[in-house]
């Protein structure tokens, strides 16, 4: 799967996963962020979710359109430091909020 991981964004997710086991990401619309969202879960999605690939023993979902729209290989999950966060993101609970990064050709 192109959609990589930074280190630290490899290292909170390794965090999370020792935490919870299996997890899910979504990468689209989740209604507040407008297809920037990077949303991490612990139950599979539901709906209309294309599966992506895998990063770092998690199942990547992007939401439509992203699937066509969206080119993988540009594709950078970050993270960064949140005190506080509305997101129900499971890598909140740590203090932390993914974010997407797009790598420039």
């Amino acid at each position: 799967m192109p959609i990589s991981l930074t280190r630290e964004a490899s290292e909170v997710l390794k965090k999370v996963r020792s935490r919870h086991g299996s997890l899910y990401m979504i990468i689209g619309d989740t209604g507040c962020c407008g297809y920037s969202n990077v949303f991490l879960t612990g139950n599979k999605p539901v709906g209309d979710y294309v599966e992506a690939g895998e990063v770092s023993g998690v199942t990547v979902y992007l939401r439509p359109p992203l699937d066509k729209t969206l080119n993988p290989g540009s594709v950078v999950v970050d993270v960064v430091e949140a005190v506080a966060d509305d997101s129900l993101s499971l890598e909140t609970e740590l203090g932390y909020r993914f974010i997407l990064r797009l790598r420039m050709a």
